[in-house]
């Protein structure tokens, strides 16, 4: 009798989805689309997301901020990776600014231009016509990043891109606020973008005090957490505070604390990865919102959420709005988790090169090493000759393609073939590189998907001997497409 172990398979009715006014088309490379009713009231154009950030109250709403714009479908920073998260929902677009040799601010997270481009050196040694000349290397970048065809955009341009649409924050600009300033006077653009800084308070004050009309992000961690609240009322304060903390114990998130931000203030949260909110991340979210998001709002107040995940916030906001349970799979999808593999052990279930769980995030006692990449349970340290046995249980027989979710920041990533209880196979895939251990994305296992008759199938996931291995696997879905 065959083993079984989980998989996931849930019905809900399919509805349109709308968020805040902006209708968002699925790609590839991010998760499911959620069936989800339309969250209201709609925002639609600067003039109303400008009016949402500055609404503190009680009943405010819920901003989705995009960490370096959707750098799943385009380099972080560039122009289309702006597009695209505005395209999608955001509310706000998170880029970073740097100021060229020749005085020119441009979009760069880091000081230098080493990881983001096909270039070297310092942005500020680099004019800005050697810095156009680069171009930037796709997702988040990295030494093994495939080159694009983008190019580094300026501050101007981006400011273009949002004027009617979106707002942006300016991080990593403090230094060059009043620059900044001045180009978004002279493009009118004052109201897209907001400045952040954990500057001392007296700065700030010097700084708001130049217009009325700036917004400003006021960034608290462990070491100012007592400036909260002391900004002084005729100098401006800031529309927002941004807490970041590794430890429920941290004074900056205490409930009293955050209950006076709200008084007067926007609270805003980033679940990027473990740290900034303390073990709330994105990828926990996916899994269950109620180890994410959800406390995220409810328990900890926050009305801004910054993500890599923009797609699914949009979604879980939508879905909560309306009363629904997220995450869900549509009706024809059926979903393995990589940790989920066969109980029948070494040899039998799987076969790995040690009989150490070099992660120990699951099944600490089994072989296979499983790891917790950012809030996400994935097999890990996966080897060339190793093979995982797994089953799903059809119930609707069809022809059902395959996709993996899965990251790495190497090319080649891997390869792996997908082999059935039948004899028929997929692959094999050579892994992508998403440009990081945590930034997952899900590509197709083989072209024409696989015949599924009803009952449980088994399946292997054998890993290529001669390829190089460094990636790491979180699930696999299985879509019913056809009748045959």
């Amino acid at each position: 009798m065959p083993s079984t172990w989980r998989t996931t398979a849930v019905t809900t009715a399919a509805v349109a989805l709308t968020v805040a006014g902006f209708v968002r088309a699925d790609d590839q490379a991010s998760p499911p689309a959620t069936p989800a009713a339309q969250a209201a009231p709609a925002v639609r154009g600067i003039e109303d997301i400008h009016e949402m950030y500055l609404d503190h109250g009680p009943d405010a709403g819920v901003m989705v901020i995009a960490h370096r714009g959707y750098w799943r479908g385009a380099p972080e920073n560039s122009i289309a990776a702006i597009e695209q998260a505005i395209e999608r929902g955001a509310h706000v677009v998170e880029i970073d600014v740097q100021r060229t040799a020749d005085g020119h601010l441009v979009l760069m997270h880091d000081t230098t231009v080493n990881r983001t481009t096909n270039g070297t050196g310092a942005v500020s040694s680099l004019t800005l016509a050697q810095i156009k000349a680069l171009r930037l290397r796709e997702h988040l970048g990295g030494a093994q990043a495939a080159v694009t065809g983008h190019q580094v955009p300026t501050l101007e341009e981006a400011l273009a891109v949002v004027k009617d649409r979106a707002m942006v924050n300016l991080d990593k600009g403090w230094p060059f606020r009043d620059q900044e300033y001045e180009l978004l006077v002279e493009t009118g653009t004052l109201r897209n973008a907001i400045f952040k800084s954990d500057a001392p308070v007296a700065e700030v004050e010097a700084f708001l005090a130049r217009d009325p009309e700036i917004l400003y992000t006021h960034v608290v961690g462990d070491g100012n957490a007592a400036s909260i609240g002391t900004f002084a009322d005729d100098a401006g304060r800031p529309q927002a505070y941004e807490l970041v903390f590794d430890r429920l114990t941290d004074p900056q998130i205490q409930p009293s604390t955050v209950a006076g931000i709200r008084e007067d203030a926007r609270v805003w949260i980033n679940t990027m990865w473990y740290g900034l909110a303390a073990g709330y991340t994105d990828e926990r979210s996916l899994t269950d919102p109620a180890e994410g998001w959800e406390p995220v709002v409810e328990r900890h107040g926050a009305s801004m959420i910054q993500t890599d995940d923009q797609d699914a916030l949009v979604d879980w906001l939508a879905a909560r709005d309306a009363g629904q349970d997220w995450p869900v799979l549509p009706r024809n999808v059926l979903r393995v988790e990589a940790e989920d593999y066969s109980t029948d052990g070494l040899g039998v279930g799987y076969a790995d090169q040690d009989v150490e769980n070099r992660g120990g995030a699951a099944r600490e006692y089994e072989g296979i090493d499983v790891c917790d990449n950012g809030g996400a349970t994935v097999v890990c340290w996966i080897r060339g000759g190793e093979w995982i046995r797994y089953s799903v249980d059809v119930r609707v027989p069809g022809r059902y393609a395959v996709t993996a979710r899965v990251s790495s920041p190497y090319r080649p990533a891997g390869r792996f073939t997908v082999e059935f209880d039948d004899g028929a196979g997929l692959g094999p895939v050579d892994v992508r590189t998403t440009t990081g251990h945590n930034n997952f994305m899900t590509q197709q296992v083989g072209d024409d998907g696989v015949l599924l008759g009803r009952g449980t199938h088994e399946f292997t996931v054998r890993i290529d001997p001669d390829a190089y291995q460094n990636f790491n696997l979180d699930h696999l879905e299985f879509e019913r497409t056809g009748s045959r």
